[in-house]
């Protein structure tokens, strides 16, 4: 059975209340990681090609400039997660307002996710609540 990357945003919706900012910068990276995986497996039903290096940049890139509107906001809201996600991993300045940033980018996965399943004509997963 193949691994379930909605996992990785069910462990960043679990890391939201932890106050240590390694937990908050977990769920940006774990958050990131699963739009990741879905956003790449659209895109390659899709025909889309990329391959390393760069593969990220390459997906985003391309889903921004696919003729389609959904898949461009795809691309436009994987590139901004992306961004935090990098940020999260390799930058030790603190990021300013950490907790809300961990709340609008699993907002933002979950507005993905339910993008993602419209687009292939199904029903988004459930909402996680708090």
């Amino acid at each position: 059975m193949p691994f379930d990357w909605r996992e990785f945003l069910v462990i960043a919706h679990g890391l939201r209340s932890d106050h240590s900012e390694g937990a908050r910068r977990t769920s940006l990276g774990r958050s990131y990681y699963y739009i990741y995986n879905l956003g790449l497996k659209k895109a390659r039903a899709l025909h889309f090609k990329g391959k390393l290096p760069g593969l990220h940049r390459q997906l985003w890139d391309w889903c921004q400039n696919h003729t389609d509107p959904n898949i461009r906001q795809l691309g436009v809201d994987g590139l901004r997660m992306h961004s935090f996600r990098i940020q999260a991993d390799y930058d030790a300045a603190p990021i300013p307002n950490l907790a809300f940033e961990v709340t609008r980018q699993l907002a933002r996965a979950q507005t993905f996710e339910a993008l993602v399943a419209r687009s292939n004509g199904q029903q988004p997963p459930p909402t996680l609540t708090p």
